[in-house]
């Protein structure tokens, strides 16, 4: 797989970097090696987002698993990563009532988990999935990265329902050499290759009590991660200005690479090239930021649903409610009936 060569923002160096410093590697010399700063910042597991080229990222895990000694470095830091490490978002899901409810927060609150991937919630017949993808295509983590977000997925889930099993797991990657390890991790087929990363659940278990369930306090953290979610800093790169752009022309209905090449002063073929030279395309970033503002407006009891279509540049409710079971799983009325009573 091609290793990119574009910025994002992630929490990966520091939560692999604290992993390897804890068990005696000389991180400082492996972050200089790469480029990326050095501890204490490494030192702290899942806080300290950087902003670097994928590239580098990828680069510099590989190094700190031969440096460990370890050829599945994502599933060991995956275990080994606290409760809490990703704050308000991961409360939100701990507090849940139900399965159901956990996964949907896994989408909602996707930007503050890892702000450059998409977390996305799939129900179909007897099975259901939580997956990710990268907003900037299969190539923008490693294979360590992947393994990481699959077992975080496998470990959140053991922890709000004990008697949960999978019934698959799937990596954006090719195979690694021996898959053993995550076979007896998992305890479920494996696939490789996909689109996403992702693990798969029966159906029949979203409707089961999350044991940290806690309705009260998931209701008053609610105000406090949707803050989050609107305070996050806005991206200064050419996938951050398109997001700009295309909040700014939704109100005008449908948006159009052409309608926005022409806001960034680009021609439409231009702006193609480059949105694919940074491996993402128009229509991924047009579905990030509608999803962004569709869990907000849904927020908004005062908004119904028809209106909330017309804010988000639809000509018809039911273009949007295929668009948001696509994204979610469920309508738009359902995802709102679903969420904690402020």
């Amino acid at each position: 797989m091609p290793r990119p060569d574009f910025e994002l923002t992630t929490r990966a160096a520091t939560t692999f970097g604290a992993y390897a410093q804890a068990r005696g590697v000389d991180v400082q010399a492996a972050a200089k090696a790469h480029g990326l700063p050095p501890p204490p910042v490494l030192g702290k597991p899942g806080a300290g987002e950087l902003t670097l080229p994928a590239s580098q990222l990828i680069a510099f895990v590989d190094e700190l698993a031969e440096r460990v000694g370890d050829p599945h470095l994502g599933l060991a830091v995956a275990q080994a990563t606290p409760r809490g490490a990703y704050g308000v978002a991961e409360f939100m899901i701990r507090t849940a009532p139900t399965l159901k409810d956990a996964c949907l927060n896994f989408a909602r609150f996707s930007a503050l988990i890892s702000p450059e991937h998409f977390f996305f919630f799939e129900q179909d017949g007897q099975a259901a999935s939580v997956q990710q993808r990268s907003a900037f295509g299969r190539g923008a983590s490693g294979r360590h990265q992947n393994e990481y977000a699959a077992a975080m997925f496998a470990l959140t889930i053991r922890s709000l329902v004990p008697t949960a099993q999978f019934s698959s797991v799937w990596f954006i990657n090719p195979p690694p050499k021996d898959d053993t390890r995550l076979r007896e991790f998992f305890g479920a087929p494996l696939e490789f290759d996909r689109e996403t990363n992702g693990v798969a659940f029966p159906s029949a278990l979203l409707d089961a009590p999350v044991v940290s369930g806690d309705p009260a306090l998931a209701a008053y953290l609610e105000s406090h991660a949707v803050s989050a979610l609107h305070e996050r800093p806005q991206a200064t790169d050419l996938s951050g200005r398109v997001r700009q752009a295309i909040r700014e022309a939704l109100k005008d209905g449908e948006p159009t690479i052409e309608r926005l090449a022409v806001r960034l002063r680009l021609s439409g073929r231009t702006l193609q090239r480059r949105l694919s030279d940074a491996n993402t395309t128009f229509q991924l970033l047009l579905d990030d930021v509608r999803l962004s503002l569709a869990r907000t407006y849904l927020s908004d009891e005062r908004l119904d649903i028809s209106e909330i279509a017309y804010l988000l540049g639809y000509s018809e409710l039911r273009a949007f409610d295929r668009a948001f079971r696509r994204w979610v799983g469920v309508s738009p009325g359902e995802y709102r009936q679903k969420r904690p009573s402020p």
